[in-house]
């Protein structure tokens, strides 16, 4: 009662009053003149945050002074007092409340602003997901001949997407991997344990190129968001970049500005950029003649554009691949693709320094053909600082800590990696090992299994089974000797048991 009886006898109401009726009054008139001056609607908003901002410092004003026919007079304390004159204490208070309203409207300003940005591109939405995977995107062109563009657009939107932080980007291969069993969207989800799902499609006729995205719930394989973008095939980057944009818009609270997400996978060469991509068709198909074809369209692309770092470092890549010491690809001695690889490494990096994948690259050379495992990991650090969701580079990681003694981080980091894809044989199969050193032989035999059911034709969970301790306690098993396991080595996948090596992992 004390407090209103103060605000009566300061006069405050009869203040607080005539200022929101001048409010509402302003309010009208932009809302007439808003439309007759074709001005943005975010115009009202704007001047709405602003004067109710603006409430605070005028409460303030109004219990201090008084508006009377002499002029504007400070307010006594008290009935009994004659006014004093304001001291620094005032003048503080007056700062603290200017400020405090200040900042109040700049978050209000901020939050409407983006809003209204979001509204005016269509990405409202009440979702909020931690994590998504980009399904393969299907080719719809006239010929049926752009499956490898269709691809390259799945891993470049994955790499966009990998790069917003806080959003947990499941690998462009196990989207790949799973597509290829005819699942469902929401089966799919469930096995990446993602939140979303990005499909689409790509149409493509001559120069020009139509994009159709889907954002799809995983609870319930609803569409929350889709779109068309119809660009001129120079303009690839572009839109690729435009759609993650929005995709991160949609999912994550803080708003990314135009600008905000640069592709790296970028070169002024369309035909530069067409043959990368059939470089990484080749590369995908994993026999020595793909791979050797592979190295040869990404030689092409760098002829075409020779600033074009994606390139350098895929090229640098597929060369690893080729060398000595894998049981699959070994065409050139060891110290000559280390070489090589190298020099294309540094191209890529002086280039684009933050190109992630030639900074993983690196990684996976230094500790796989020099077998400098301390050197590596600073190199893979660097690429999942800037791409925190490069689930090879995790794996690369686990290796190179495993090779130094450090377990507890190695573990980390393979599960890392087994999150990001849990459907490459090499994740499953090092996560089920892992497991079963850990003591956890359920969980081990349950990994083998789901590894048996994802790739039947494979040996590696047969072996892995046959290789578990006290095998034969476990129901269910599969039973193979250690001499039936070990023959069928010469059975395994030439770039599996590359893979496998690289690791340091061996059957016998």
């Amino acid at each position: 009662m004390k407090f209103l009886s103060e605000l009566r006898r300061r006069k405050v109401i009869q203040t607080l009053i005539p200022f929101l009726g001048v409010i509402w009054l302003l309010l009208q008139i932009i809302a007439v003149v808003t439309p007759l001056l074709n001005l943005s609607p975010f115009v009202a908003t704007s001047l709405t945050i602003f004067l109710f901002a603006c409430f605070p410092v005028v409460f303030y004003l109004a219990w201090y002074f008084d508006i009377t026919p002499q002029g504007i007079k400070v307010t006594a304390v008290d009935y009994s007092e004659n006014p004093k004159p304001l001291g620094l204490k005032w003048w503080l208070g007056l700062s603290v409340v200017m400020v405090g309203s200040l900042m109040l409207g700049l978050h209000y300003f901020d939050n409407a602003r983006t809003d209204y940005v979001k509204r005016n591109e269509g990405l409202l939405t009440s979702l909020k997901a931690s994590s998504i995977a980009v399904l393969p995107f299907r080719d719809q062109s006239p010929e049926s001949d752009q499956q490898y563009l269709a691809a390259g657009v799945t891993e470049e939107l994955t790499s966009l997407l990998g790069q917003v932080a806080g959003l947990q980007v499941a690998s462009a291969s196990a989207g790949f991997s799973l597509a290829r069993q005819n699942l469902l969207p929401v089966d799919i989800a469930r096995r990446l344990k993602v939140d979303t799902l990005l499909s689409g499609s790509i149409h493509k006729v001559g120069n020009q190129i139509r994009l159709r995205v889907e954002l799809i719930n995983a609870e319930d394989g609803m569409t929350l968001w889709s779109q068309s973008f119809s660009r001129q095939l120079s303009d690839i980057f572009a839109v690729e970049t435009e759609i993650a944009r929005a995709i991160a818009n949609l999912l994550q609270q803080r708003y990314l500005a135009a600008g905000s997400l640069t592709s790296l996978n970028n070169t002024a060469s369309s035909d530069a950029y067409m043959m990368y991509l059939r470089g990484r068709e080749q590369y995908r198909l994993q026999t020595t003649e793909s791979i050797k074809e592979a190295r040869r369209l990404f030689e092409q692309a760098l002829a075409l554009d020779p600033e074009y770092a994606m390139a350098y470092a895929a090229l640098a890549d597929t060369i690893i691949s080729l060398a000595e010491g894998s049981a699959s690809f070994g065409v050139l001695k060891a110290d000559i693709a280390a070489t090589l690889a190298e020099q294309h490494l540094a191209k890529a990096l002086v280039r684009a320094p933050g190109l992630a994948e030639a900074h993983a690259i690196r990684g996976f050379l230094l500790f796989y053909l020099q077998s400098n495992y301390d050197a590596a990991l600073p190199a893979l650090d660097k690429a999942l600082s800037l791409n925190p969701n490069l689930a090879q580079a995790h794996l690369w990681r686990f290796a190179a800590l495993e090779q130094l003694g450090r377990r507890q981080d190695a573990w980390q980091a393979l599960q890392r990696a087994y999150r990001l894809n849990p459907v490459a044989i090499t994740h499953q199969y090092n996560l089920a090992v892992k497991l079963a050193e850990r003591g956890e032989l359920s969980a081990a035999q349950e990994q083998y299994q789901q590894l048996i059911a994802d790739f039947p034709e494979s040996p590696v969970g047969y072996i892995g089974m046959a290789k578990l301790d006290n095998a034969a306690a476990l129901p269910g098993n599969p039973m193979l000797s250690d001499a039936q396991a070990n023959a069928l080595l010469n059975t395994i996948e030439p770039q599996l048991l590359q893979d496998i090596k690289a690791l340091g992992w061996q059957y016998q």
